[in-house]
């Protein structure tokens, strides 16, 4: 990946973060498109985040990878039908699809992703050059999505809020330390 290439890729990573921490606080509609646009623009700058630090990680780095953007894919393809197809139907048949067969491709998913990260954090932990703080808390603050129906609102809120942050921290170092033609961490 080109320097530009690698500088946009983290860019797109920390505004997925920003609206991760922000989507929470818009209503319905809205939200879903926040959050939408916030599983985007992760999808697109976690090869970023892989390329500049993820690969030092080895085979576990790469594995970890796959799952969090295979996580994020099905993330991304709920989201679209909730914002687009979803929204559209009547209240009945939104709750039967969710409580059927998309209910579970999307908890599937989520499960995916939440392992992804864990792999993630814990191989990005092992080799070093992001702040382990940071990498705590995106790891420990995803955790609460595995039962995000049964948590209160204001626990989740929290959660997306401190992962987000910490997806943002981790984009502003490795910019600041990991880009070529910067300063080594």
């Amino acid at each position: 990946m080109q320097s530009a290439d690698l500088r946009a890729g983290l860019i797109a990573f920390g505004l997925s973060g920003a609206l991760n921490v922000v989507a929470d606080a818009f209503p319905p509609a809205p939200q879903a498109a926040l959050n939408l646009a916030g599983v985007t623009a992760g999808l697109l700058g976690f090869g970023a985040v892989y390329a500049l630090a993820g690969r030092r990680a080895g085979l576990a780095g790469t594995l970890a990878y796959a799952l969090c953007i295979a996580g994020l894919t099905g993330i991304a393809g709920f989201l679209f039908a909730d914002a687009v197809v979803l929204r559209a139907l009547p209240p009945e048949t939104t709750a039967a699809l969710t409580a059927g067969s998309a209910g579970l491709a999307i908890f599937a998913a989520v499960i995916v992703y939440v392992l992804g990260v864990l792999a993630f954090v814990a191989a990005l932990w092992r080799a070093g050059g992001v702040p382990r703080l940071a990498l705590a808390v995106w790891g420990l603050a995803t955790v609460p999505t595995l039962a995000a129906i049964a948590l209160p609102t204001v626990v989740m809120t929290l959660a997306e809020g401190a992962a987000g942050l910490a997806i943002v921290w981790i984009a502003v170092h490795l910019a600041r330390h990991a880009l070529p033609g910067r300063a080594s961490a």
